[in-house]
């Protein structure tokens, strides 16, 4: 190429002459040439090569002189001052010349961009040099966006040199980018953006702690994604701009620059799809991911990617917080089944698609990854159950239908029962202002439990405290006084550890009173034995039972004197044989919650459902009656309270058992054996102790049972 054609095309020579063929006058024609001459003396630059600018630009030296000694190097016009630059003025002055061959700019003259020079030593000040001048289509971009140029405007719009780095030092667009470039772009948007959004985050700040800004920052990898390359590189349009990259229809497409094959599985998935058939609601990358604040995918990403599938989902998220996966994930567990763990990441498809994770054909296998021993039978487990749905999970529903009017059936028959007792028993405290726990130390006491009662009585309270105090944080997992319960114990994993500890000593404590029931009847029973199980004695309920419950309910109302109980009453055979259920259906439930597989071997998996609901519900109801309805009946009552040493002791006072139980007290007497029943008093330091344990168990038990109530009210009145 010519030196004519390098020079911009408004200052190029044109063929046409500048006179017509009658301008022959010698005069006229001389003063033409004249003319001619003076235009491209002023049009074209002289043509100073790189190299006489090298000469001192490419020096090291230049970098280094002073103010006064850099004003000697160049032409001051006598209309003008010496211009003492500053110090990082004159270190940009050098320009080493291997920087600027291997720049973008390498094929360039200096005087292209840097017009006016016209003889050398140049003139001290020179135009600016405009990018401009050659990347037009660029200008014109910047100019559409927020960036264009506004003197009006409160701060200054970046130059091209805030991003791209000094002029001569530009790398080609194919080059590889380097670090300090990712580094660069990062800083210059920092100055502008280093602050709260509309969106009440820094967007800066949560790109620095990303997966990219730490990429860029802190590893060091210049290919990790800037500000640029998701928002663009000179247009920068707003995300309400269709055709912004940060477009939530745009999104994939820019996140699949660089995640290339996980592009091309999304825009296969269901959520792909509706975005290419123009859902602009569809699900993309930043609505799990999000924007700036994209982090790790490690377990707790995992976790809290149930929110976000609970943005659209918000039914399927429901049901899904209400399933042992849902609500272990609510107490921070990491390593239960979340919506990808089932659906897959990027590859979601709906159930009807043979291709998908969650169609009939592949649930086998997609189970077996968390539950190895995992069949067809296990996989008719309901993952998304909702318990008041009768047409979805009928065996669901009914199952909470029956457990939830028991619940309500015994709380409205007992919870009265004890507001009529405290009411009336008020009076009993008027007359015995210390209740029982004022009998004389010179009274006799009676045994009314041995040692095996007492033992199984201890592993009782061991067992079911601890039983209530692991369970209830995973029932009410939403609440937040579950969640820092759960976090007192350990977290989840630690919970369930002990949880199956207390239900093992569930089971033994249930073991031992069946072993000693069966050497009892073997060996103690009265004979007859029939007589035995309908008499005084026995925790069978018979007729006797019943008149009690209506004497006593006469009592209550002021029409009637209080029933003549004799070993046994009424509610303390509810108790028992409400002991007896619970250990049955809370302990079988378990074991099918414990070892799912193995009973979905024989069973259909919705039984697991149901052993959860069963579980569940009657877990409350046994804490409610205990400590709602023993307490009261052990601790509450004006003349137990604080606390009956009873069954701590295993002892009771003469009076006492001759105003409580009228019955037995004469039937005794008349048979003879009262003496043989009293027994040495228990040491007063141990009496202590008992009444201290007993007095932190029933406080422990009421304010669970207030929490779970409140809870229970508030998800029914929500």
């Amino acid at each position: 190429m010519n030196d004519q054609a390098r020079l911009p095309r408004s200052t190029q020579l044109r063929p046409r002459p500048f006179l017509g063929r009658r301008a022959a006058h010698p005069g006229a024609r001389l003063f033409a040439l004249a003319a001619a001459a003076w235009f491209l003396a002023a049009a074209i630059p002289a043509q100073i090569p790189n190299d006489q600018c090298t000469k001192c630009h490419a020096q090291e030296w230049i970098g280094r002189m002073s103010p006064v000694e850099l004003s000697g190097l160049v032409r001051i016009p006598p209309n003008q001052h010496p211009i003492l630059r500053n110090p990082d003025q004159i270190k940009g002055l050098f320009v080493p010349d291997q920087t600027f061959k291997t720049s973008a700019h390498a094929g360039l003259r200096c005087i292209d961009c840097h017009r006016g020079i016209e003889r050398l030593p140049h003139d001290q000040r020179l135009p600016v040099a405009a990018c401009s001048d050659c990347h037009t289509d660029v200008e014109k971009t910047i100019a559409t966006g927020p960036h264009k140029p506004d003197p009006a405007a409160p701060r200054r719009r970046p130059a091209c040199s805030d991003c791209h780095g000094p002029a001569h030092a530009i790398p080609p667009a194919h080059a590889p980018r380097a670090y300090d470039e990712s580094v660069r772009i990062v800083n210059a948007c920092s100055q502008c953006h280093n602050g709260t959004n509309g969106l009440g985050f820094n967007p800066v700040e949560t790109y620095r702690e990303n997966v990219h800004g730490q990429g860029v920052l802190v590893k060091g990898l210049s290919i990790s994604a800037t500000c640029v390359d998701c928002h663009g590189h000179h247009a920068m349009l707003p995300v309400t701009d269709a055709a912004s990259p940060i477009a939530p229809q745009n999104v994939p497409k820019t996140c699949g620059k660089c995640h290339q094959g996980i592009a091309e599985i999304y825009f296969g998935s269901i959520h792909g799809q509706h975005l290419l058939a123009g859902d602009k609601n569809a699900a993309s990358c930043t609505s799990c991911h999000h924007s700036h604040g994209i982090g790790p995918i490690n377990k707790p990403f995992l976790r809290d990617i149930v929110k976000e599938c609970s943005h659209c989902h918000e039914e399927l998220g429901e049901s899904y917080l209400k399933s042992y996966h849902g609500k272990a994930t609510q107490l921070g567990e990491y390593s239960v089944a979340v919506c990808s763990s089932c659906h897959g990441a990027h590859n979601i498809l709906p159930p009807t698609n043979p291709r998908s994770n969650v169609a009939k054909a592949n649930l086998v296998q997609t189970c077996r990854k968390c539950h190895p021993g995992a069949n067809r039978n296990f996989v008719k487990y309901y993952p998304h159950a909702e318990l008041r749905n009768r047409a979805k999970n009928p065996q669901v529903f009914w199952t909470w239908l029956v457990m939830t009017t028991l619940l309500l059936s015994v709380l409205a028959v007992f919870i009265p029962h004890g507001l009529m007792w405290f009411q009336r028993t008020l009076v009993e405290r008027v007359r015995h202002p210390r209740g029982y726990h004022g009998a004389s130390e010179r009274e006799r006491m009676l045994l009314r439990f041995n040692p095996v009662h007492r033992l199984t009585h201890a592993l009782i309270i061991i067992s079911f405290m601890g039983l209530v105090f692991t369970g209830f944080p995973l029932k009410y997992s939403y609440a937040h006084w579950a969640q820092q319960l759960a976090n007192m114990l350990g977290g989840i994993h630690v919970m369930g550890i002990a949880h199956r500890v207390l239900a093992i000593i569930t089971f033994t404590y249930a073991g031992i009173h069946a072993a000693f029931l069966a050497w009892f009847f073997a060996f103690r029973c009265p004979r007859p034995r029939l007589r035995y199980l309908i008499g005084p004695d026995s925790m069978i309920f018979n007729l006797k039972d019943l008149k009690d419950a209506f004497a006593m309910l006469r009592w209550f109302l002021w029409l009637g004197p209080r029933p003549r109980f004799d070993r046994w009453t009424y509610y303390e055979k509810f108790d028992y044989w409400g002991e007896m259920w619970g250990v049955l259906i809370i302990g079988g439930t378990g074991l099918i919650l414990w070892f799912p597989t193995l009973f979905t071997n024989w069973l259909p998996g919705w039984i697991i459902n149901c052993a959860m609901v069963v579980h569940s519900i009657e877990a409350l109801l046994a804490a409610s009656v205990i400590f709602l309805v023993h307490f009261f009946n052990t601790h509450v009552r004006p003349e137990k309270f604080p606390i009956d040493m009873v069954m701590l002791t295993g002892q009771i006072s003469e009076s006492e058992m001759e105003e409580e139980r009228p019955a037995e007290y004469e039937r005794l007497k008349q048979e003879g054996t009262l003496d043989r029943k009293v027994v040495a008093p228990v040491a007063l330091h141990w009496r202590v102790l008992g009444a201290i344990a007993g007095v932190i168990a029933f406080t422990i038990g009421v304010a669970l049972i207030i929490l779970a109530l409140s809870t229970e009210l508030r998800q029914l009145f929500r």
